[in-house]
């Protein structure tokens, strides 16, 4: 007997039905994402009495913990810490809202758009993405007077998509998953959401790049971002990493050498000395951490289905408009459901006359979209059962951190920041 029959698509929605064995591929494709998950923990375990650690990552599709399975959600907010934490609020607002080149990425965040030489590599790339690392990311819309109309948010995952369209997803260094698809209808959904027409080959790579192969699908094509919005495509934004993040959330370590012992626990120290995610994020400590407590009390943890990331709130209390305009008419879910919403409009119904740009929120007129990231909450729902049944020790600390501060980044000693920048 296993938990789970099958894994569903993200918010149980029901494209993946008129894509050729989309359900089951979906399936196949996370459970292989969680069997290669569980894999890499193994060597992170240390002994138990002579005998290899357990586990306390689950594969639902595999296994039943035989016990009643308690969710928790875990919740953080959608704004960009690591903008907010390099450049401060207002130059984190402005950088939010643009496009970068994908290849700083592969440094990221170490790309900063005003230092001499990223303007011309900006103008040779091939490829941009959205700057949003929180698994929620927005493009705004502006008309001819710079007024903004209109804010979409997205937190649906790019292997999804590549499910609907076709082509492979590389899970780890040695393992890999292709799709069928059905690029006729990852199409015209793409047509429906951005209200152009899409032609197909526009989604596809023309040039290889950043492991993706000629002809495959292409997250970062143009209608995903500099002329639309779809999908999530920060790379650190994927289903995958969060299904990762989870497992190696669950190996408990503890202050070594010069320290006495004691459990590692607080969020930023946890992730820096587990070495998973991103420490300057406001997603990745969060979800280590609090999966994390539950490996503390012995529990067997998973993660709960439909697996995905989502919008879970969005908060309209300060909102004002004129002419008695209600703050809830202008935001809509698209896509995903209420606690699972999966895209998110905001506009004001044209027919008033007005835009989001005669929006206050607290007093404070609406000039960025990321205003309104600051006000969404995002979260993924984890799933604990039988506590206290699993005895497990403690690893060494893989690393030491790094924290972001300003323009520098400085060495964080599990808890203590040094004084020289790197």
């Amino acid at each position: 007997m296993t938990l789970l029959r099958r894994f569903d698509p993200p918010a149980m929605m029901t494209d993946l039905d008129h894509v050729p064995n989309g359900r089951r591929q979906w399936d196949e494709f996370m459970d292989l994402v969680f069997r290669r998950a569980i894999e890499a923990q193994k060597a992170k375990l240390p002994d138990v009495d002579g005998k290899p650690g357990t586990v306390q990552f689950f594969n639902p599709r595999s296994y039943d913990p035989g016990a009643t399975l308690i969710e928790q959600a875990i919740l953080w907010n959608s704004f960009p810490k690591t903008l907010a934490l390099r450049f401060g609020r207002e130059r984190a607002l402005v950088e939010a809202d643009t496009l970068w080149p994908l290849a700083p990425f592969s440094g990221w965040p170490f790309y900063d758009p005003t230092v001499p030489g990223t303007a011309q590599q900006a103008a040779d790339t091939i490829a941009w993405t959205r700057p949003q690392d929180e698994y929620c990311e927005w493009r705004v819309e502006r008309n001819a007077a710079n007024q903004i109309v209109r804010i979409t948010f997205t937190s649906e995952p790019p292997e999804y998509w590549a499910a609907l369209f076709g082509g492979e997803i590389v899970i780890d260094d040695e393992t890999s998953y292709t799709f069928d698809g059905d690029p006729a209808y990852a199409t015209e959904l793409y047509r429906e959401l951005t209200g152009q027409p899409v032609p197909t080959d526009d989604l596809r790579v023309k040039k290889a790049f950043s492991g993706l192969k000629v002809g495959q699908y292409n997250p970062y094509n143009k209608w995903n971002t500099t002329h639309g919005i779809v999908h999530l495509n920060c790379p650190p934004n994927s289903i995958g990493a969060e299904v990762q993040l989870g497992a190696d959330a669950t190996v408990l370590y503890a202050h070594g050498r010069m320290g006495d012992g004691s459990p590692v626990t607080y969020p930023d120290e946890l992730i820096c000395c587990a070495a998973y995610g991103g420490v300057n994020r406001n997603s990745d400590p969060t979800i280590g951490a609090s999966v994390n407590a539950l490996a503390r009390l012995g529990a067997m943890v998973t993660l709960v289905n439909p697996i995905g990331l989502y919008m879970d709130d969005i908060d309209l209390s300060g909102w004002w408009l004129p002419d008695g305009i209600a703050p809830k008419d202008c935001v809509r879910v698209v896509r995903g459901r209420p606690g699972q919403i999966e895209r998110l409009v905001v506009e004001v119904p044209p027919e008033t006359g007005r835009t989001l740009s005669d929006l206050l929120i607290g007093g404070e007129p609406l000039r960025y979209g990321g205003q309104i990231a600051e006000l969404i909450t995002v979260k993924l729902v984890g799933g604990a059962s039988n506590i206290g049944s699993v005895v497990n020790g403690t690893a060494a600390c893989l690393r030491q951190g790094y924290l972001l501060r300003g323009d520098a980044y400085y060495l964080r000693n599990f808890g203590v920041d040094l004084l020289a920048p790197l």
